[in-house]
């Protein structure tokens, strides 16, 4: 979702007459684009701002900060950081050209999450065989820990019309994968029509573009239902991947965290995927050390987590963000106690990984080839429609954005080994 909300500003000062700087010290605006749902990313934004101060005393340029924790701090940043030029919030990407033009003499702000404009001028695509398109912006969930519905705003689906063209610009533009996202994309038209239309758009999508790859991400459990499963199953298009954020296995902390379901209905949607949806895989979200978690808590984490055998997990320690419901909870656990926990989860989180991975061996997949790989550059690197990585010996030819076979003929512990088969596109 940051790397659209970038291609969305990107694309809204190109068409303003903008063209991307080679390096920093060639350009007169540097925009930083915020994230604030864990406090890490907030230390790197403000680690990031210390260093550019340099950068302005030796010459004029103009620093924006915009995004999420833009969104939550406001003026106040611009009181802390006096060298930042304009703070812009996430409804405001279209009039960057306009907020950095009114920043050339004083400091702004512009945080208003009235007036959301989806699809307001083209986006910026950083690689031509991908394309990132919202269909949903902001949250109605409120789960106890999460910033996300204070700086985005309530949820606010865009019609099906408006996705089905845009993803035609895309593709006819040379796009081959196509990624939708929305905070919850599971109840996508559910405020405006009453009921989720997210199968109906899967199965457009599958009869009016059968060639092309589709992405989604994120879905919530709770509004994850059969209909969803169905179109996922039968469609040619949509890939075989769900990331389906879990967080806790316990039904009190499930509670706590707002989350809208139980432990057991979660393990039953998870199964009904893996029963439904041939070759899927399913990853998670896990959060340990939230307010009041026991012993007990955390190992209800554990049983569901090995029931559901994810085939990855990305696993985080809680901690708190100032105005959700959580940081009220006078209950917070040791630190210690939660670095513990969290090797133990990672622990099996890194086994399962290992298991499903290794279920791969001697597979010939089809796979869409992403670029050179950044650690080795005498690979590819590539995607199987399950999401998983792939990396495979370099040919001459650039094979970004094509589709290869591939047999499959080392797991390791993050990703796959592969030998080309063929180029089949």
């Amino acid at each position: 979702m940051n790397r659209h909300d970038a291609e969305q500003i990107a694309g809204a000062l190109e068409g303003a007459g903008w063209s991307l700087a080679e390096s920093e010290e060639e350009a007169n605006s540097i925009i930083l684009l915020t994230c604030c749902v864990r406090e890490s990313a907030e230390q790197r934004l403000y680690g990031r701002l210390a260093s550019l101060k340099s950068l302005k005393q030796a010459r004029p340029v103009k620093i924006a900060v915009g995004g999420c924790l833009a969104q939550k701090v406001g003026e106040r940043m611009l009181h802390e950081m006096p060298h930042v030029d304009l703070v812009f919030g996430t409804q405001q990407y279209p009039n960057i050209a306009v907020l950095l033009e009114a920043a050339e003499n004083t400091q702004v702000c512009a945080t208003n999450l009235e007036g959301l404009e989806f699809g307001a001028g083209t986006s910026f695509r950083r690689e031509q065989f991908r394309a990132w398109i919202t269909i949903t912006h902001g949250c109605q969930n409120f789960c106890s820990y999460c910033i996300v519905p204070f700086v985005r705003g309530p949820e606010v689906s865009r019609t099906i019309e408006e996705v089905v063209d845009e993803v035609a610009r895309h593709v006819s533009g040379g796009a081959r994968e196509i990624n939708l996202l929305g905070q919850n994309v599971n109840s996508y038209r559910l405020r405006e029509d009453g009921e989720t239309k997210f199968p109906r758009l899967l199965r457009i999508l599958a009869e009016r573009f059968p060639d092309t790859w589709v992405r989604f991400t994120t879905s919530h459990p709770r509004d994850l239902n059969q209909e969803i499963i169905g179109a996922i199953a039968e469609s040619r298009t949509a890939c075989e991947h769900i990331h389906l954020p879990l967080q806790a296995g316990s039904d009190r902390i499930l509670a706590a965290m707002n989350r809208g379901y139980t432990a057991a209905e979660y393990v039953e949607k998870a199964q009904d995927l893996r029963r439904l949806v041939s070759d899927i895989s399913l990853t998670t979200d896990l959060i340990v050390g939230f307010p009041g978690e026991t012993e007990d808590d955390f190992a209800k984490t554990m049983e569901v987590v090995e029931a559901c055998g994810f085939d990855s997990s990305f696993t985080f320690i809680y901690n708190s963000r100032e105005g959700t419901a959580a940081a009220r909870i006078n209950n917070d656990i040791p630190g210690g106690v939660k670095q513990e926990r969290l090797e133990r989860l990672m622990q099996l989180t890194r086994k399962l990984t290992g298991v499903s991975l290794a279920r791969e061996l001697g597979r010939e997949i089809s796979v869409m080839v992403t670029g050179p790989s950044r650690k080795d550059p005498r690979r590819w690197s590539a995607r199987s429609r399950n999401n998983r990585i792939v990396h495979f010996e370099r040919q001459d030819a650039d094979l970004t954005g094509r589709l290869a076979k591939v047999v499959i003929t080392e797991a390791g512990s993050w990703s796959l080994k592969a030998e080309l088969l063929e180029i089949i596109d």
